[in-house]
């Protein structure tokens, strides 16, 4: 009997604390002279924090405009978020000629950004820029400085990066 009593009370002074006066899983007691705590398991993640995320990763995406140059008026064969520059331009010229519009020449291409066709009185513009506001504007600011008149915005769009993580 007195040899068990000895193995209990070994075996009680060598076990870890740990959990038992409720540090949470990944630590365990710390415990000097009037005090104690919980401190992280060396080498051990803390299981309520996940892996660090990773930054974005953003990939390009690109848009074009086709028209007839002769005639504007005929209407707009656009692409956007197409994955490549070709794409885009291929996917613009093909949605001009579905409209039925002859003579289809892509007039402006871009990526990550928005589009804008102004046109006046004399002239058309295109123009880029990071939002559809600010490609208009600068379209407008343009077709003013061109000394055209009756400037409005006659189409917009959007080709805005992709995030894949």
């Amino acid at each position: 009997m007195k040899t068990r009593i000895l193995w209990m009370t070994f075996a009680l002074s060598v076990l870890p604390a740990g959990n038992s006066f409720g540090c949470p899983p990944g630590e365990w007691l710390q415990q000097g002279a009037g005090w104690q705590m919980c401190v992280p398991i060396p080498g051990m993640q803390n299981p309520t924090s996940g892996p660090p995320s990773a930054a974005p990763v953003w990939a390009t995406r690109w848009g074009a405009i086709a028209v007839n140059e002769s005639d504007i008026a005929a209407g707009v064969g656009s692409a956007s978020g197409m994955e490549g520059k070709r794409l885009a331009e291929s996917a613009a010229l093909r949605a001009c000629r579905e409209k039925g519009i002859t003579g289809c020449k892509v007039k402006f291409t871009y990526k990550n950004q928005c589009a804008a066709i102004v046109w006046g009185d004399h002239g058309s513009n295109v123009s880029g820029a990071a939002s559809i506001e600010m490609a208009t504007r600068v379209g407008l600011d343009k077709c003013v400085k061109d000394k055209d008149t009756n400037c409005e915005v006659y189409f917009t769009e959007c080709s805005y990066p992709e995030r894949l993580r």
